[in-house]
């Protein structure tokens, strides 16, 4: 043993000639003359003397502190904490990704084909980065769509940082309703894994991504009758009536695509017309499937049929509409299946283009007649029809529908069975306040206040 006075504990050589190695223990407890302490000795051998009497000042300092307990049990505790990081390591590494739940999430029985479709390319391009297979609005075939993907990240590691630097990476410029649907597609994964409790909080909260547009159709106006009608009118023949049905009797376009011969009851008191089946692409596979409510309990609904449509739905029934009763209204002249989205759409967008141009031509062919120059309202309706990217058949839904909201004195339920809405929040989307319409309500206060002034 060796001790030097004024140390506490003690140090000696490893009891072997030449070792070289120091030992260190001491003495703790007990009360002076009554009860002998128990001596604990280093777990360690030390290669200098120096070091023993360090690791004794640090136990000194730990019983002075008031924060000492035996040096085994110190040791028992650091192993049983590195076990327990290494078992938390190996539950965290059993986690999926972002990537691989979300494709789980995609997986869900409850999805239509074409949904889960979707919800797959928007995955794959928007949150794991993956190159894009073909050149598009915003990117080059070979190269991803976003600069940072998030993917690879583990649903339980996903921090609000991680989302915040992805949503910074997205082509908000190009395809703002893409990357919205991309982060609604996000946060929708990761409520999934806050109800299987699989993290605490949903770390897809953005201030910025909730301001951004899912839909054109969200900022998307109302067209006036007369330009309906003659949007209607410079659709091919055989299309035509799609563009009223869509515009006067507020249906989707998969929805006015689907019709059949079926559907429609005009012999009765009310004519009606019946939907409950929508065209589906998948795989570049069309065909008629539900209704997008289905699955929430709406399947069908029944639509009365203005009378001013009537003639027009009779002679197309008569001269464009397959034969049968499961005949098709609007259909393929090549293989007799439903017309596409994108043919649909096409026809469509040039019909509006005709109508804009129309449009210019009187307005010039007047200038020159009278001098007055093209109205603020004649250019708003040609920038609508035609501008940043062309009016959407979808927004002769809105049309409907605004027009539906106003006549029926904003009856909601009357609105909600008309658009086949699951609630009335969804109907007031599709609600707009254009200035002729607030110019006319403007109007009728200042009646109102006249008349009580006159009183």
């Amino acid at each position: 043993m060796a001790r030097t006075k004024g140390t506490w504990g003690t140090v000696r050589e490893v009891p072997r000639k030449g070792s070289g190695r120091w030992q260190a223990s001491y003495v703790h407890g007990g009360i002076w003359g009554v009860e002998r302490g128990v001596r604990f000795t280093a777990p360690q051998i030390f290669e200098t003397r120096g070091d023993a009497y360090a690791w004794l000042d640090r136990e000194h300092r730990l019983v002075d502190r008031d924060d000492w307990t035996p040096p085994g049990e110190r040791i028992r505790q650091a192993r049983a904490e590195i076990e327990q990081d290494e078992y938390l390591r190996k539950i965290a590494d059993m986690m999926p990704t972002v990537a691989e739940y979300g494709d789980r999430y995609c997986r869900r029985h409850n999805l239509s084909p074409v949904t889960a479709d979707k919800y797959r390319g928007l995955l794959r391009l928007y949150i794991n980065a993956e190159p894009t297979s073909k050149t598009r609005r915003g990117g080059t075939r070979g190269r991803p769509l976003v600069k940072v993907g998030i993917g690879h990240i583990r649903v339980t590691e996903l921090t609000r940082a991680h989302v915040r630097q992805w949503w910074a990476g997205l082509p908000l410029v190009q395809k703002e309703a893409s990357c919205k649907q991309a982060y609604n597609l996000l946060r929708a994964i990761m409520n999934y894994a806050l109800d299987d409790e699989l993290v605490a909080i949903n770390p897809v909260r953005l201030r910025d991504a909730r301001d951004a547009q899912a839909n054109k159709e969200s900022d998307m106006d109302p067209l006036p009758v007369d330009v309906l009608f003659a949007v209607a009118d410079a659709m091919p023949e055989r299309f035509r009536l799609g563009v009223l049905m869509g515009g006067v009797m507020a249906m989707r376009s998969g929805e006015v695509r689907a019709l059949q011969r079926q559907d429609f009851n005009l012999d009765g008191e009310i004519p009606t017309a019946k939907v409950e089946r929508a065209v589906k692409q998948y795989n570049n596979i069309t065909s008629l499937g539900r209704l997008k409510t289905a699955r929430r309990g709406i399947a069908t609904r029944t639509l009365p049929i203005p009378a001013v449509l009537v003639d027009d739905v009779k002679a197309h029934l008569r001269d464009h509409a397959q034969l049968g009763r499961n005949g098709l209204l609007f259909w393929r002249t090549q293989d007799g299946e439903p017309v596409k989205s994108a043919d649909w759409l096409k026809a469509f967008k040039r019909a509006c283009q005709s109508v804009a141009t129309q449009m210019e031509l009187e307005a010039e062919c007047r200038r020159r007649q009278t001098g007055e120059p093209e109205s603020d309202e004649s250019q708003r309706i040609r920038d609508l029809l035609v501008g940043n990217g062309g009016y959407i058949f979808h927004g002769t839904r809105v049309t409907g529908l605004t027009w539906a909201y106003r006549l029926s004195s904003g009856n909601l339920r009357a609105v909600q069975a008309i658009a086949g809405h699951t609630s009335p929040k969804m109907a007031l989307r599709y609600q707009r306040a254009e200035i002729d319409y607030l110019a006319a309500v403007a109007d009728n206060v200042s009646k109102m206040i006249e008349s009580g002034t006159r009183r």
